[in-house]
């Protein structure tokens, strides 16, 4: 009877198991061998050796991607983060019209990320939208997307227009907090703001463990605002200032079609994936709290 349950078990399991090997871990596996070639698309690949990760190593590209995406992802983590809780703790309150307010602040998430930068672009451009609100109080606005040390916090505040998913996973977390808990803290005398960071951020912590890995990984594999918000549509610029590391290995892939190199630039990225969610997962077991 086990046997025969454990057979039914596997064979509903099966496609899912066969997917996983065929697009995810196969690929994976594929492209690590790949970053060991000299290939180049057409004809056969020739095996190199670690030639394409020491002359990765010694790409300035290289090392100015990951300065960008790092940095990208000091300022999108804590944004997404705070706009995205923020929002879903106003719209958790008993209001009438928070249904209309839930959608319209999701619509922007379904949008395509294309789309979306496309208008952001012309929010942020010298004459755009940005610069128009800050002359209404005097003030000369800046060249964002022109200017090399303002386009990636421009690229953050339109990605950070995108919180619709983080704002509804985190509103079902709120959702989920037992009332008795406040009620309880009303009746020791704690204030709102106190009971937020006492018993709300405890609580949803899981969660926000979960969007910070999602975040994280998302940040990483950043690349679309250098090829679509810089100025001039110059992929990356002005001054390299949005080269990110994943647009780096686009360009190796797809522009000088030199697989073997950007095989070896992805293999990198999965293992700087992997290794930062581990240690984000080593930083849990001390700040994130699992109800018993």
């Amino acid at each position: 009877m086990k046997k025969r349950t454990w057979l039914i078990s596997l064979y509903f399991l099966a496609p899912w198991f066969l997917s996983l090997i065929v697009f995810w871990y196969g690929p994976i596996i594929y492209t690590i061998l790949l970053s060991f070639t000299k290939y180049k698309l057409i004809g056969r690949a020739s095996f190199i050796g670690f030639t394409n990760y020491v002359k990765i190593f010694k790409d300035s590209f290289f090392w100015l991607g990951l300065k960008n995406t790092f940095y990208f992802i000091l300022l999108f983590v804590p944004a997404n983060f705070v706009v995205g809780l923020f929002i879903a703790y106003l719209l958790n309150l008993n209001v009438r019209i928070k249904g209309l307010c839930r959608t319209i602040i999701y619509i922007p998430a379904v949008l395509p990320v294309i789309g979306v930068l496309i208008l952001g672009k012309f929010v942020f451009f010298p004459n755009g939208l940005a610069n128009t609100f800050l002359a209404l109080f005097g003030i000369k606005g800046p060249l964002w997307i022109a200017d090399p040390k303002l386009i990636i916090p421009a690229s953050v505040m339109i990605m950070v227009w995108q919180c619709g998913t983080a704002m509804i996973v985190y509103l079902g977390a709120l959702q989920g907090v037992p009332v008795q808990y406040y009620e309880a803290a009303e009746i020791d005398g704690l204030n709102k703001s106190k009971q937020f960071f006492v018993i709300t951020i405890p609580l949803i912590s899981p969660t926000i463990f979960f969007r910070m890995i999602i975040d994280l990984i998302f940040g990483l594999m950043i690349f679309i605002p250098g090829l679509v918000l810089p100025e001039g549509n110059v992929p990356g610029g002005p001054g390299n200032a949005s080269r990110f590391y994943a647009l780096h290995l686009y360009e190796k892939a797809f522009q000088r079609f030199n697989i073997g190199e950007a095989s070896a630039l992805a293999t990198i990225l999965i293992l700087l994936s992997f290794m930062i969610t581990v240690l984000i997962i080593k930083m849990s077991e001390r700040y994130v709290y699992y109800e018993v």
